[in-house]
């Protein structure tokens, strides 16, 4: 077990640190995504989401 670990440990740690990015990339688009304002604030030239909010009529 010993010897694999040691014939692999480049690929081992390469795969780890790949890891820790891919982590570290979601806890900070998790992290922006609780900061920023939710919900329809109702100015469609600024939303993006693409909801039907600005097409209902009164």
């Amino acid at each position: 077990m010993f010897a694999w670990i040691a014939d692999n440990a480049v690929t081992i740690i390469a795969i780890a640190v790949i890891l820790i990015v891919i982590g570290l990339a979601v806890f900070s688009l998790v992290k922006e995504k609780k900061r920023s304002p939710g919900g329809c604030t109702g100015n469609c030239a600024t939303c993006g989401m693409g909801c039907a909010y600005g097409s209902k009529k009164p």
